[in-house]
């Protein structure tokens, strides 16, 4: 499998399903009862965040392209702003299959199954989804926050879908961004940005939310990418977390990989 589908996936997920198939877990929202919410505003910086400096998701992934399916492990390691380090193995992260720095101005990338590597910046993310995303809003996604700095919150209309669910939502011409509240837990649940015109998606669900570093993380998500030719469909499931200081980042193309155009 190609490291730039990978990419694409691995960037948004955090965590979610092991490698046994757990899809039914996961379900679409219902639209059809939606009604606009008339109570107090819902207020997307005043949810419950998840705080940190450093942390590690050590995560069992299955990954479904299309008609074919991936297992693997994957630990993701997160400095706050700074940088974002995903390694992907099978039979443990000491032998990496491939590994993705990405930096707040660009990504790295490389493959040991070819012996491959990549250089590239966010440009390209927009060249196949249709829409922007920087180093900030792929670190909110990987820990559940709302992506809410492609459009300000203030143009979102809000609906009630359920007694304790309301989505803030978006919709131009040209594409629309829904984000899945969560009113018991105070916790962002789902958000979903699509290029109507194009039949792009990108969706996240979250569930599964326990204590961590003295605040709620999710331990389980799907991730869904479609870029209007191709599906995929990414399930996680969290085994451990790490949130101290002394965690290392370790990235270093080996010597003689060919590099390639991502």
């Amino acid at each position: 499998m190609r490291l730039k589908i990978l990419l694409l996936c691995l960037i948004i997920g955090g965590c979610g399903i092991k490698t046994k198939n757990k899809n039914k877990d996961f379900s679409d929202f219902n639209y059809s009862n939606k009604q606009r919410y008339t109570k107090k505003s819902f207020k997307a910086d005043e949810l419950n965040l998840f705080d940190f400096n450093t942390l590690v998701l050590s995560n069992n992934a299955n990954l479904e392209y299309n008609n074919s399916n991936y297992s693997f492990d994957i630990s993701i390691k997160i400095r706050k702003n700074k940088k974002i380090l995903i390694t992907g193995a099978t039979g443990g992260i000491g032998n990496p299959l491939f590994k993705i720095l990405i930096e707040p101005d660009k990504i790295l990338g490389y493959q040991k199954i070819d012996k491959t590597f990549f250089s590239t910046d966010f440009g390209d993310i927009y060249d196949k989804l249709g829409f922007t995303l920087d180093f900030n809003q792929i670190q909110n996604i990987l820990i559940g926050e709302p992506i809410n700095e492609i459009i300000s919150i203030y143009n979102y209309n809000t609906y009630e879908i359920d007694k304790n669910l309301i989505v803030y939502e978006y919709v131009d011409d040209e594409f629309s961004v829904s984000l899945f509240v969560d009113t018991n837990l105070n916790k962002l649940i789902a958000q979903e940005i699509k290029q109507i015109e194009f039949g792009r998606e990108l969706s996240i669900y979250y569930k599964d939310f326990k204590e961590t570093n003295n605040s709620m993380l999710y331990t389980s998500s799907k991730i869904v990418v479609n870029d209007g030719k191709n599906l995929i469909n990414l399930y996680m499931s969290t085994n451990s977390t790490d949130t101290s200081d002394e965690i290392l980042f370790p990235f270093e193309i080996p010597n003689n990989y060919r590099k390639i155009k991502f």
